[in-house]
């Protein structure tokens, strides 16, 4: 211990007498130590974590899909969630849940809360009991006694301060007065963070019946017998299919058995986690890059540092040390470095975690928690452990094969000999190739979110408003008030200044509520084609500038009483009828036949990056069913969001229980959507950004250091009559030829770590040539700026000082 605190005090002293090496080299690992521990904390999270629910590995949800149709995420149908309930053993509860939002009101005031509504049974699988009161009764799902409310604790703590008493009081939720039944505990969260309220999902025997069987709604979460395998699970699930089959219709039961139903099985973690974990590996992949140019580079400075003093090396072995005790006293002195490198670089990694947790790669209203834990404190502990390792191989290596007599006779002249400046150059290499990786992936990433923006959407984002509205229904009974309300809304939103055209939609264009409806084209049989369903106004088209392609859009004629009517895009034009005139034809849609009286072209509905899966068929709100909320879609002469405030005026002009909620103008709806796009760009060009500042200083300092060591043999070749030009050149070829060789590699590693990012690419390829030649050309550009600065210096020296220095 006496001898480790001794090489310990000794290697500060050393540190000591060079503060700036030392706070050169301990900023550099700090960089690459707290990039690797703010990002593993965000994997743990994703990754690692147990969610915050009683033995959460055994939660699964479980979604009735029709792969045929193009229906992956399927949620569940009534009818057979209580089929599984009935023949699937492997379950030990089941319960439904559906994402919804409800005007609370409070003085005359409603505001918009996120909740959910749930069957009694959803708490019983979680596995979590209230903090105050109790869950719902089983015959909570009954029509007529669903006016119960489970509030949040936030929710609890921040609208009703905290009273105890609550339980039992009334809380008008869409015009209905609801009674607190239950508090949720502290940090409880389901199914996502953004929920504070949940009431009882209402099902009645009409919901019930077989021929909803087909009609996709809630999610289906399950919790599995403790010890039950997932495949005994699939098992039942498909004999369940199989009983279902049996008792339907001919058409029906060849549909399901041709495999045109199934059930998918998803761990409950992965469901939450979803493609967040993917991005965090692409991001570990890109700061473990990092912490290599990070470790070769201080390994560069600590070689040339243990070069220089290979005497002192030399004499201390002569003395009596042994190898052994000089390897150690190496060792020390790197984690010297290492260790308040680690301490800084997890300090930052703190800080860049705040980042991280608020940016679109971070867990959002998701039910997960980056925090650091243990795992990341022993990962910081061993990321330090080993950076001190890495970068003090080297000078071991240099250590072990040096014959330390021959260089005590020698001196520093034998200090640069050819293994080590070729060592030193391989480094160098290394850095360059790793730089041109990183600079290749973040350059790919920039060219696919730039060919991502500028899409055409098919309609103007610009001066778009976007607004949703909420009556409570029992103020608005049946179908005809609220269009009459939703009518007046519009006109009254049409009259404000700048406003050029306002027009209503069931959902808005990037949403996430789109329904799906199968179709029928008269006089032809076609199963299971499946197409987007949206209720829309006779001016929401105008409010995008989308033309119709021919035919007409919706008009005040097309009534309640009229003609069922629909406007198809082009997509499901073609699809429904490929070699004829859609217009005046029947399509079957929700239920009901409807003519086609118009065509419109295919817009972008769900995402920039992906076509739409399947057709859009759009119907009047006039014939629409039942209109909870809608869209509103506003054409504005100013900046969109100057107008925020005047749309929220004017609608509780008409009813001060209305609520305007998600207010943003489109531009920014879309701008939301490629936020991971953008967060994962921005970051892994950061990081290229700093592994190429990494690589310049790694060739200034090895041809800085090798200007040095044959200072004397260039003031030979000046006596001799070689021109300052001829130095300047044979400094720079010596730089080129560590640049070719770099970037040659690393060109190789960005394609392959192009391939790896893949999956988040927009029509651009891996191996981008445009990408790998702009590269190339960035990195080529800054290395020669750090080859010239050493040539420059030996192209001025002086011969006759230069020819007397060892």
């Amino acid at each position: 211990m006496s001898g480790f605190l001794n090489d310990l005090r000794f290697s500060l002293r050393q540190l000591a007498v060079k503060p700036g090496f030392a706070a050169a080299a301990i900023v550099t690992l700090a960089l690459g130590i707290g990039a690797n521990t703010a990002v593993f904390s965000v994997l743990n999270g994703y990754l690692l974590k147990p969610l915050p629910y009683p033995h959460a590995s055994r939660l699964a949800r479980v979604d009735e899909t029709e792969p045929k149709a193009g229906v992956t995420f399927g949620n569940m149908s009534i009818p057979m969630y209580f089929d599984i309930r009935a023949h699937v053993s492997a379950f030990a509860e089941a319960g439904l849940y559906k994402h919804a939002s409800f005007n609370v009101e409070s003085h005359g005031q409603a505001t918009r809360v996120e909740g959910a509504r749930v069957t009694p049974s959803i708490f019983a699988v979680l596995g979590v009991k209230p903090f105050l009161g109790r869950t719902f009764a089983a015959n909570a799902v009954e029509p007529g006694r669903g006016h119960q409310v489970v509030l949040s604790y936030a929710l609890w703590r921040h609208r009703f301060g905290g009273d105890t008493g609550i339980i039992g009081q009334s809380v008008q939720i869409a015009g209905s007065a609801y009674h607190v039944v239950g508090v949720m505990p502290k940090g409880f969260a389901f199914p996502d963070r953004s929920r504070e309220m949940w009431v009882p999902l209402t099902i009645s025997a009409q919901d019930r019946a077989n021929k909803n069987m087909f009609n996709f709604s809630p999610d289906m979460l399950v919790r599995f017998r403790a010890g039950v395998d997932a495949r005994v699970a699939r098992q039942q699930l498909r004999q369940v299919l199989a009983v279902v089959a049996a008792q339907s219709s001919a058409d029906d039961r060849q549909w399901i058995n041709s495999g045109g139903m199934s059930f998918t099985l998803t761990p409950w973690h992965k469901q939450v986690v979803g493609d967040k974990a993917e991005t965090a590996l692409l991001l570990q992949a890109a700061v473990l890059f990092l912490l290599l140019i990070t470790c070769v580079n201080v390994a560069n400075l600590l070689l040339s540092r243990i070069l220089g003093r290979t005497r002192e090396i030399a004499l201390r072995a002569a003395l009596g040390a042994s190898r052994f005790r000089l390897a150690r006293q190496l060792l020390v002195e790197g984690l010297c470095l290492a260790l308040p490198g680690g301490i800084v670089g997890v300090a930052l990694g703190w800080w860049s975690l705040q980042f991280f947790a608020r940016s679109a790669i971070g867990p959002g209203e998701a039910i997960l928690n980056v925090q650091p834990d243990w795992r990341v404190a022993g990962f910081a502990v061993a990321i330090v452990g080993l950076t001190g390792v890495l970068v003090s191989l080297l000078p071991l290596w240099h250590l072990a094969r040096a014959d330390l007599q021959s260089l005590l006779q020698e001196g520093n002249r034998m200090a640069g000999g050819r293994r080590a400046r070729l060592v030193r150059q391989a480094l160098v290499v290394v850095e360059l190739c790793l730089a041109t990786a990183l600079l290749a992936g973040s350059g790919l990433l920039l060219h696919s979110l730039l060919k991502v923006q500028a899409v055409d959407p098919g309609y103007r984002t610009d001066h778009v408003l976007l607004a949703s509205l909420a009556v409570p229904p029992n103020e608005y009974r049946g179908d005809s008030a609220r269009r009459h309300f939703y009518k007046a809304v519009q006109e009254r939103i049409q009259a404000l200044p700048s406003v050029r055209e306002a027009g209503l939609s069931r959902v808005l264009p990037f949403g996430h509520q789109y329904h799906i409806s199968n179709f029928d084209v008269h006089g032809r049989k076609t199963i299971n084609k499946t197409a987007y369903i949206q209720p829309i106004g006779s001016r929401f088209f105008s409010s995008l500038n989308v033309s119709l392609l021919r035919g007409r859009g919706f008009e005040d004629r097309d009534t309640a009483e009229s003609q069922p009517v629909v406007v198809i895009n082009s997509k499901l034009a073609r699809a429904a009828f490929p070699h004829k005139s859609p217009i005046g034809q029947q399509i079957r849609i929700a239920d009901a036949w409807r003519t086609v009286i118009g065509v419109v072209p295919t817009i972008s509905i769900h995402s920039l990056s992906a076509p739409e899966q399947r057709g859009t068929a759009y119907v009047p709100l006039t014939q629409s069913g039942w209109l909870g909320g809608i869209g509103l879609t506003i054409e504005t002469s100013v900046p969109p969001a100057s107008l925020a405030n005047a749309v929220r005026q004017a609608v509780r002009s008409l009813d001060p229980t209305a609520v305007v909620y998600d207010i943003q103008p489109l531009q920014a709806r879309i701008a939301e959507t490629l936020g991971v796009r953008q967060a994962t760009m921005s970051l892994v060009l950061v990081f290229g950004g700093i592994a190429l500042m990494l690589a310049f200083v790694g060739v200034y300092g090895v041809l800085s250091y090798a200007v040095r060591q044959r200072t004397t043999e260039c003031g030979v070749r000046l006596a001799l009559g070689a021109l300052p030009e001829d130095l300047l050149w044979l400094v720079i070829k010596d730089g080129l030829k560590l640049l070719a060789t770099g970037v040659t590699a690393g060109l190789v590693l960005a394609v392959c770590f192009g391939f790896a990012l893949s999956s988040r690419l927009f029509d651009v390829a891996p191996y981008d040539p445009m990408t790998l030649i702009g590269v190339a050309v960035v990195l080529s550009a800054i290395t020669l700026v750090a080859c010239y600065l050493p040539a420059r210096r030996a192209a001025k020296l002086d011969p006759a000082i230069a020819m007397t220095e060892q």
